[in-house]
This record gives C-alpha cells, sequence and structure tokens, in this order.
C-alpha cells in the first residue's frame, strides 16, 4: 500500500490526520507534511488516527512526537487515536505513553509490563502506565 494521508477538519482549530499504510524512514513524508500543514494554519488539536496504520518504526514515531512538542509549545495538544497493538507496544517501551495523549477509548488493551495497557490512568481519555 502506497503511504497517504488524508486531513479531515473537525471544527474552526481541530483536524483529524488519517495516515494510511505503513510509517516508516521511507514513508514519512506525507504524514510529515500533513502534521506541519495543521500547524502552519493554527490548529490547536490534532488527533493522529492510526486505525489504517499498518507499521509504524521509531522514525514515524519521532515524527508525530516533534509535531507533539511543537502544539505543546503553542498551547496546543495532540492526541493519537486507534492505536493498534504494536503501535502501542512501542510508545510504552520508549515511555511516551507518559508523554503523548493517547485516546483511552480507542487503544487496543496488550499485556505489558505494569499489567494491562489501557486501564484507568490518571487523566480521563489518556493512558498511563
Amino acid at each position: 500500500m502506497v503511504p497517504s494521508v488524508r486531513v479531515e477538519v473537525t471544527g474552526r482549530d481541530a483536524v483529524v490526520v488519517h495516515p494510511e499504510g505503513e510509517i516508516d524512514y521511507s514513508s514519512l513524508e506525507p504524514l510529515r507534511e500533513a502534521l506541519l500543514d495543521a500547524r502552519i494554519a493554527g490548529v490547536r488539536e490534532i488527533i493522529v488516527d492510526l486505525r489504517q496504520v499498518s507499521f509504524l518504526d521509531s522514525q514515524g514515531l519521532a515524527v508525530i512526537l516533534y509535531a507533539h512538542q511543537r502544539q505543546r509549545s503553542a498551547g496546543g495538544r495532540l492526541v493519537l487515536r486507534n492505536l493498534n497493538e504494536n503501535a502501542y507496544r512501542l510508545l510504552d517501551v520508549t515511555n511516551l505513553t507518559t508523554v503523548i495523549d493517547i485516546d483511552h477509548g480507542s487503544v487496543t488493551p496488550v499485556q505489558t509490563r505494569g499489567g494491562l495497557a489501557g486501564q484507568a490512568g490518571p487523566r480521563p481519555g489518556v493512558a498511563r502506565r
């Protein structure tokens, strides 16, 4: 599958970014551009819906983390939604589940070091370990 990204405007200051396919070193540009375009447009909330992502590597995660940092520094927010087991595991291993907001209701529960991932966390809507 050729990587692509669809952007859905959900409000005056909100978008949902829908990447598809594999997000790795060779296919980062569509996602990077969509996240940068949203930031330049002044979007306050970016939701990255990973439902159609079959693979996410550390380079893809770096693009998401960079966008998250840019959003936070501008008073906005980036949220990950519909993580599959492998994507959640990558965030958990890198300890980014405590940094990046995750839509708790859309995480596929997986067994992690501390029990089931995606169980109740300190903030509603955000998965914590």
